[in-house]
């Protein structure tokens, strides 16, 4: 028999795991939403379990209780369900979130219950059915038993479980926003002063997006040291000196921003051996003449 389970906010992320432990053999019990419309939706993606927009009704059957709610609810929704007339003795409730610990969960393990948090390093743009977390890996952390019945869950799905201390889970959470949420960011400063080209952000994507995945590709296969390319890595002045030209056209902060990733890439290149110490000086005072 596989374990019974529930989804508490059965947003995309709630659903997209129900769906996937619906398909693995997990049976969901029941699937809480702010409104029963949603709850209702959520029951159609996944295929299975009671929508309802009660928490305590969603768990009251269920061996794992997944909460898949913003960061913000996470410690009210504990309380609440500690508040309520269950038996939490042996059941595993854990929740999503990246930045917060299991130590928001605290009202339920003083009544009796195993916690502990799940995180899947993915981004989750929206709901999918067709969703797949092959190789993906799955910050856990918490009560040992309830990081052993995680482990298998995660392993069901095909993904990496990774464990996390716990004090550092905002640590953990930060790294993944700077190489994720950031790097959309940065993308998109690329894009747009591609238009000083006379190119649209879709075609300035398509005329760039290779260099992006051949660099991806290259720090995966590499390591960033390796990876690094380009006339920082080999100390190339007089085209350094063109960029800064070119850079006093841009934004002030999209010139801040690069300034400060040369110096970074200076340091990669000396890690190297590619550049001399005086040549990284000498890209370091080039880039600090830009306003």
């Amino acid at each position: 028999m596989k374990m019974e389970f529930a989804v508490i906010g059965a947003g995309r992320l709630g659903r997209t795991l129900g769906r996937l432990l619906l398909r693995r053999g997990y049976a969901p019990t029941g699937l809480s939403c702010r409104s029963l419309r949603s709850a209702r939706q959520a029951r159609a993606f996944i295929g299975a379990g009671e929508p309802t927009t009660s928490n305590t009704e969603a768990a009251a059957r269920a061996a794992l209780v997944l909460m898949a709610t913003p960061d913000r609810e996470i410690a009210a929704v504990a309380r609440e369900l500690a508040r309520a007339r269950l038996s939490w003795s042996g059941r595993i409730v854990a929740h999503t979130s990246g930045a917060v610990s299991s130590a928001a969960l605290e009202p339920l393990r003083r009544r009796g219950a195993l916690v502990a948090s799940i995180h899947p390093l993915a981004s989750i743009a929206a709901a999918r059915p067709d969703a797949d977390f092959r190789g993906t890996p799955f910050a856990i952390e918490g009560d040992a038993r309830a990081v052993r019945v995680l482990r298998r869950l995660v392993f069901a799905m095909g993904g990496l479980p990774v464990p996390i201390p716990r004090e550092a889970k905002a640590l953990y959470h930060l790294i993944a926003c700077i190489l994720s949420n950031d790097l959309v960011a940065f993308l998109a400063s690329g894009f747009e002063a591609a238009r000083g080209l006379g190119l649209g952000t879709r075609q300035a994507s398509r005329l760039y997006l290779p260099l992006i995945h051949g660099t991806i590709d290259n720090v995966a296969r590499l390591g960033p040291v390796k990876a690094l390319t380009g006339p920082v890595s080999r100390g190339d002045l007089p085209t350094l000196r063109l960029h800064v030209e070119a850079l006093r056209t841009l934004p002030a902060d999209v010139r801040r921003l690069h300034k400060i990733l040369v110096v970074r890439s200076a340091g990669l290149a000396l890690q190297a051996g590619t550049i001399t110490p005086e040549a990284a000086a000498r890209i370091t005072r080039l880039l600090g003449s830009l306003p």
